[in-house]
């Protein structure tokens, strides 16, 4: 689900390596366009939840006590609240969802996670994902992330103390950002990168390709020493096709040791890590937030 820059990879290679008398024009094309290449709310040609198989819509199809969420950012964004019965005594955790698909796709993962954990859950679509306007950009997403913590801490009503974020894969880059930002009480970073430029060294070997990306860097090992959360756990998998595992370890070994917690799933995917032990996976998430 989460194909990250992966399913451009030919384009860019093509682009840039189309014969050396082009290489200007291709370099041009691909930082005009760099938001196309990395962001991609659709998938499989469906960008709304609405408009998903049944059970993929909305939490309610899944009997989840939840309240439609429609906030502003300088975009209108709209998401789920996942609560809880007693939701004001429960910790929530701000999901910051992965980068292709809308949030029906995740909706699976976010039953487990809201039964299994028991906390709450704000999930909100990034600017240009689902039925959130706008386009996606990275100054755009973290403009996103701000607002939907806002909206926890002022409408919702939320306490600093009981606030989570979890950000998987491109999510984890938007997490990073907003704990270096706010005061949440922990963040959970999964299957992450270092950042954009390094993950496309991984994917088009061509040293200039990267330095194309200057407006969507997503600087996280220059951030992640910055992260201002009193808790902080790693969630990695040995077998992840996407995103090199070192990368992870790269941020790990940069973050603040004295709050840093690590949980390694040696068979795990990008995406499919949480299902190699899903009981295992969300009791160690448990055990992290309501310890």
């Amino acid at each position: 689900m989460d194909n990250f820059i992966i399913r451009n990879k030919d384009q860019i290679a093509a682009i840039a390596v189309g014969g050396l008398s082009v290489t200007l024009a291709g370099a041009f094309m691909i930082n005009m366009a760099q938001e196309k290449f990395i962001y991609h709310p659709d998938y499989l040609g469906n960008k709304l939840s609405k408009f998903n198989p049944a059970g993929y819509q909305h939490p309610k199809e899944r009997n989840i006590d939840c309240q439609d969420v429609q906030l502003k950012s300088d975009v209108e964004l709209k998401g789920w609240f996942l609560k809880q019965q007693d939701f004001e005594t429960k910790p929530t955790v701000i999901f910051c969802h992965e980068n292709a698909g809308n949030l029906g796709h995740r909706l699976e993962y976010l039953e487990s996670y809201y039964k299994y954990v028991g906390c709450n859950i704000l999930a909100v679509a990034y600017r240009g994902y689902d039925e959130s306007l706008g386009s996606p950009s990275q100054v755009g997403i973290e403009q996103d992330i701000l607002a939907i913590y806002r909206y926890a801490t002022t409408n919702l009503k939320i306490k600093e103390s009981n606030i989570f974020l979890h950000g998987r894969s491109l999510g984890g880059a938007v997490a990073i950002y907003l704990a270096t930002q706010r005061n949440p009480q922990g963040i959970l970073i999964e299957n992450t990168f270092t950042s954009i430029p390094d993950v496309i060294k991984t994917i088009v070997p061509i040293k200039f390709i990267p330095l194309l990306f200057r407006r969507n860097q997503w600087p996280s090992i220059q951030r992640i020493s910055q992260v201002k959360a009193k808790q902080l756990l790693f969630i990695s998998s040995g077998k992840d096709e996407l995103v090199p595992y070192e990368q992870m370890l790269k941020l790990i070994q940069n973050a603040n040791p004295e709050i840093t917690e690590q949980y390694h799933i040696p068979n795990g995917t990008h995406n499919e890590n949480w299902q190699v032990n899903e009981q295992e996976y969300f009791q160690k998430i448990k055990n992290f937030i309501f310890k």
